[in-house]
């Protein structure tokens, strides 16, 4: 390659990085840097608290009033922040709480755990395949062929093994399925198989937990749609001191120790850990609605959805209580959940999606509601955001800055330089003038 090409090449090189860098610098104000110094500028406390969410509505699912749709003025998370928020339209409001407390069950034995839940498939989220809403369906759904071809969810509380699914798949669209979707069906991000052999899903299909034995289990743990029983001997909580929770108190209670009572509680999280003399430990976190049962009454419960509601009567009773109840933690008034500040993501790998599969579940069809660590800011209650991590969004920040930045920086300087050491000679070829003109070619003899 000749100089002069080299030259051309050089500077067409630089004049690519000054665009592009610019058009970057541009481009990741809007989306990096503006969100990033507002949500380091908001102070928001590095230690998050609890959320529990109390109700989570997709506001693009409701029926329009006449010719106008139902306003979506905030949404907790959109994919894209430079496009107006589309559907959904989720909503989400938490009750903002300090952290429950922290419990360790000693010398446990004969645990079991089940997976159960208390939905209410009356009371589950309605999908109109008529009007294009189930184009996302994944799991177990009941479906009534009439009117709008309605599908509620049943999943997580029924199992319907040993029946013949039908290998025709219904396909669903933005618009409606291939044909009315009708009895139970299992879907998988909208293709529909038919469960045959059930004309009704709650006598065909098989509740869960409603064949329990509590046995001589003197211990009843509650996490998420998890059902933790155990026969236990003594009980400490290293959070005592700060949440005021009298739960050690069971260590001399005897009616507790000789299985004549039963502790029950909620707790986020859950681990079992190998202890001494082959027992393990029962190591919880976030725990809270702790309170001490009548052991005959709970062995007498085999259906899931009777202790659910035994534990209710007795976290009612303040007398009863051993942890504080969760309304009691409560740092805020209900508030509006939000992934970031800015209440959208520039992933564009569905971040959304994701977050609401943990976040979106409010409790009241009857499934337990989500729970999980939030982040609040002093200077404005209004909201809480699910996800913050200040040193990434520095980082974040000084790259989408100063990497750009310094690239148009340099480009500019380099083209500039150019300007006054390249000229063109009287034949019309590019050529050094080592900063001696002015860019119009000097003199040759």
């Amino acid at each position: 390659m000749s100089a002069e090409k080299k030259l051309c090449a050089g500077i067409m090189l630089c004049q690519m990085t000054a665009i592009l860098s610019g058009v970057a610098l541009l481009y990741l104000a809007v989306i990096v840097v503006i969100p990033s110094k507002e949500e380091l500028g908001l102070g928001f406390s590095t230690t998050p608290i609890m959320c529990t969410t109390v109700q989570a509505e997709d506001i693009s699912l409701h029926e329009p009033k006449g010719d106008k749709k139902a306003d979506c003025d905030w949404v907790t998370c959109g994919e894209w922040c430079l496009s107006k928020t589309a559907s959904p339209c989720m909503q989400i409001h938490v009750l903002a709480r300090k952290n429950g407390s922290k419990v360790t069950f000693h010398n446990c034995v004969d645990i079991e755990q089940r997976e159960c839940s208390g939905l209410d498939v009356n009371k589950t989220q309605i999908w109109k395949c008529k009007k294009g809403q189930c184009k996302n369906l994944q799991g177990l759904f009941n479906c009534t062929r009439e009117d709008d071809n309605v599908c509620r969810e049943m999943t997580a509380a029924f199992d319907c093994k040993g029946k013949t699914i039908s290998p025709t798949k219904v396909l669903c669209n933005e618009e409606k399925c291939e044909k009315r979707l009708h009895g139970v069906n299992s879907c998988s991000e909208g293709a529909c198989n038919e469960v045959k052999n059930v004309s009704i899903y709650w006598k065909d299909c098989t509740r869960r937990c409603t064949d329990l034995h509590v046995g001589e289990r003197n211990t009843v743990i509650f996490s998420k749609e998890k059902l933790i029983t155990s026969e236990c001997s003594g009980v400490t909580s290293s959070s005592a001191s700060v949440d005021n929770n009298t739960i050690e108190v069971l260590n001399s209670d005897t009616g507790w120790t000789s299985k004549n009572k039963v502790a029950f509680l909620f707790c986020t999280y859950t681990r079992k850990e190998m202890g001494k003399e082959q027992n393990y430990e029962l190591v919880l976190e976030d725990c809270f609605n702790g309170t001490l049962g009548d052991a005959i009454r709970v062995r007498n419960v085999t259906d899931y959805r009777d202790l659910l509601t035994y534990h209710k009567e007795l976290t009612a009773k303040s007398s009863e209580l051993l942890i504080n109840t969760e309304e009691s933690l409560g740092v805020m008034n209900v508030t509006k959940l939000l992934i970031n500040p800015q209440g959208c993501s520039n992933t564009l790998n569905s971040a959304c999606k994701k977050f609401f599969e943990g976040h979106a579940t409010d409790g009241l069809d009857g499934k337990t509601a989500d729970r999980f660590p939030c982040y609040f800011t002093d200077k404005d209650y209004s909201f809480v955001i699910g996800q913050y991590n200040p040193k990434n969004t520095f980082v974040f920040l000084i790259l989408a800055s100063v990497v750009p930045g310094a690239l148009f920086i340099f480009a500019c300087f380099v083209l500039f330089l150019c300007s006054k050491s390249v000229g063109v000679n009287d034949e019309g070829h590019l050529h050094l003038t080592l900063l001696k003109g002015a860019g119009n070619g000097g003199k040759t003899d």
